[in-house]
């Protein structure tokens, strides 16, 4: 297991990703290009791209961060504002972000 933060617990986060389908191959050089940066920053733990064989149509992000302040400082980075903008018009819809924290064994 990684070491933690000790500014924090670690913080999981599933993004839902619903690119435009007439749009699909830009959607996916912008986040390709998002998680490139991500990657190396030192609180990115892993950020995976998936997608389920029932809806090709929509892609999931996986992510682990050390910590919410390392997430919050990732999303102030100039490679996350630059592909969001990008990504805007390439969307069907606002990605949803869903946050997790570990379950603690007992």
């Amino acid at each position: 297991m990684p070491a933690q933060d000790p500014a924090g617990e670690p913080l999981y986060l599933i993004a839902t990703i619903r690119p435009r389908l007439d749009r699909l191959e830009e959607a996916e050089r912008e986040v390709r290009a998002l998680m490139a940066g991500t990657h190396a920053e030192p609180g990115c733990i892993f950020m995976e791209l998936v997608e389920s064989d029932d809806d090709p149509g929509t892609w999931t992000m996986l992510e682990k961060f050390r910590s919410r302040a390392d997430w919050e400082e990732h999303m102030r980075t100039r490679h996350v504002i630059d592909g969001n903008a990008a990504l805007a018009d390439l969307l069907r819809e606002p990605t949803e972000l869903r946050f997790f924290t570990e379950r603690p064994a007992p």
